[in-house]
């Protein structure tokens, strides 16, 4: 599905208005967590002042590689309260040639190394599915994906999160925490989706995330929304009236409920 922008805006602009004041106080009714793919540079440059202006935080699951130009910004994100995942060393979609000691050993080890350093060794362990492909190494599709969990249990994670499915009640937030379910902004997601998505959230008590890759310039199929359309759908959060968390805090939240 194509959306347009502009139209995608003043629909945007549409909902959030009559959603209520952007200050609604939060309730217990569900969350939501705010989430950033890829460690980009519209990241640091329009979504993390964006965030704070609000006085919200992000969870960003970065790419090692993307990273490595700016890479002493990104170290400064975790003492301004915003949260730090894993994506990988080099973001690979084709990850069935690889068996789980040499995919661990290339794309988790140096960027865990760097996570540890930057946030300590007490940070949140979340993790992103790259491409949100889950057919690690050969076999069924079942086996794929239990070789992967069973690595990243290993590496010591605590989440893995793909971009799709509707917000996740917490017992299957408890039960299957490598399979947690979000909502991609930006690809074909309308506002009125993203709308729904939160309400839902909010009237069934379950956790909604969000997840957003470019802001600003850039192909619509690479998932980027304006500048204005992310004000916009941040605006929207803080008027949907659920309680906004990153996802290793809300983790810690359910397992400690």
């Amino acid at each position: 599905m194509h959306v347009d922008r502009r139209r995608f805006a003043t629909g945007l602009a549409t909902l959030v208005l009559a959603s209520g004041p952007a200050a609604a106080a939060p309730t217990a009714a569900g969350a939501v967590s705010i989430t950033y793919d890829d460690g980009l540079p519209s990241h640091l440059d329009v979504a993390v002042p964006a965030l704070e202006r609000r006085g919200l935080r992000g969870t960003f699951y970065v790419t090692l590689e993307n990273i490595a130009q700016r890479i002493a910004e990104w170290a400064r994100l975790p003492g301004r309260g915003h949260e730090l995942g894993a994506h990988t060393v080099h973001h690979p979609c084709n990850i069935s040639p690889f068996d789980a000691k040499t995919f661990a050993d290339r794309e988790f080890r140096p960027l865990d190394a760097w996570l540890d350093r930057v946030a300590g060794p007490g940070r949140a362990r979340d993790f992103a599915f790259p491409c949100d492909v889950t057919d690690l190494g050969a076999g069924t599709p079942n086996v794929q994906r239990a070789r992967y969990e069973a690595m990243l249990r290993g590496l010591g994670m605590q989440s893995g999160r793909n971009s799709e499915g509707p917000p996740n009640p917490a017992a299957w937030a408890r039960l299957h925490p490598f399979r947690l379910q979000a909502l991609a902004i930006g690809y074909d997601a309308t506002p009125l989706d993203v709308f729904n998505y939160l309400q839902r959230a909010r009237a069934e008590r379950r956790w909604a995330i969000l997840v957003f890759h470019q802001i600003g310039s850039g192909p619509e199929s690479d998932g980027a929304v304006t500048a204005v359309q992310h004000d916009l759908l941040l605006d929207m959060v803080l008027a949907s009236g659920l309680a906004t968390d990153t996802v290793g805090m809300q983790m810690r939240r359910l397992a400690s409920g």
